[in-house]
């Protein structure tokens, strides 16, 4: 059974990526924002205050708010959202879960209440500053996106959405919702449930220095000027890979390969076969066929 794509945008999508990638420690080193925009933000906040915020969010690690940012009916504003589900009766939350057919934890209210109250501070000490550029791009993508689908073309909006992730059908899911984000690039995340998939996709909506290269151009540049990672995308030319499989072939740790294919990810260099069950890696040619093309337009300006 095919599903079907829906593009989403509101700025409380936005905040919440905008969080989650300030406190995932583990991938700082690959943000395109970097270290620099981490300690930045780090000032803003009174050390005790940040330590509580971790915490918070660290307890609701396995709880995800785009399901409920998706069915909240009115203002979808950071403090319209937060004022609506608050204002949610337990039984109400427990609801709109069952109607998405999420697994729920007992504890649902707490993480309610605590993810809440970390994402107001997170607004009133940073988000709410942020250049209103941002979200206007984001909702012109949004809406340029949902343009362009067309009844027939879902799946080939969500791979060019995600440069590079091929989504099979399977038998429960039925729906796919897209939305793009910001702070988080160039990473693209999803919250897999059984019928529904969130899909947070990366998008530079900002345009570089004068002079500078785009941003896109750097990730491709920098995933090809590794010994490694040219020896991966080797062994993916013409066949399909698992994680594991690449792992053994290069001979390097797990997490290096990671690593490694983090990179050649943001860069659109593989493509990231998912069926619900297994995930494979094989050559995405379309990034690597406009690399002279870019280069080419950037040189010579």
């Amino acid at each position: 059974m095919d599903y079907k794509v829906e593009v989403d945008f509101a700025p409380i999508y936005e905040c919440v990526s905008s969080l989650t990638a300030f406190l995932g420690k583990q991938n700082h080193n690959a943000l395109d924002a970097g270290k620099l925009w981490v300690r930045e933000v780090q000032d803003l906040f009174a050390p005790a205050k940040l330590q509580q915020m971790r915490e918070t969010m660290k307890a609701t690690d396995d709880f995800s708010l785009a399901p409920y940012i998706w069915s909240c009916p009115g203002d979808r504003s950071v403090k319209g959202f937060l004022d609506w589900i608050e204002d949610l009766s337990t039984g109400q939350l427990y609801d709109i879960a069952a109607r998405l057919k999420l697994s729920v934890p007992s504890n649902l209210p707490e993480l309610r209440s605590k993810t809440s109250g970390a994402l107001r501070e997170w607004d009133a000490q940073y988000f709410g500053q942020i250049d209103p550029a941002i979200l206007e791009g984001l909702g012109r993508e949004a809406e340029a996106r949902r343009s362009s689908l067309n009844g027939t073309n879902d799946k080939e909006i969500y791979e060019q959405a995600t440069e590079g992730m091929r989504l099979y059908p399977n038998d429960l899911l039925k729906q796919v919702i897209l939305i793009p984000q910001y702070h988080a690039r160039p990473f693209v995340t999803s919250a897999i449930f059984d019928e529904i998939i969130f899909t947070s996709y990366s998008c530079d909506i900002l345009p570089p220095e004068p002079g500078r290269p785009a941003p896109g151009l750097l990730r491709l540049t920098r995933a090809l000027s590794d010994e490694n990672r040219l020896y991966i995308l080797r062994l993916l030319a013409g066949r399909q890979l698992t994680f594991t499989e690449i792992v053994r072939e290069v001979g390097l740790s797990k997490s290096t390969v990671h690593y490694h294919l983090i990179a050649l990810r943001a860069a659109g260099l593989v493509i990231v076969h998912y069926d619900h069950k297994n995930t494979g890696y094989s050559l995405r040619l379309e990034a690597l066929n406009d690399l002279p093309h870019q280069i080419g337009a950037y040189i010579e300006g």
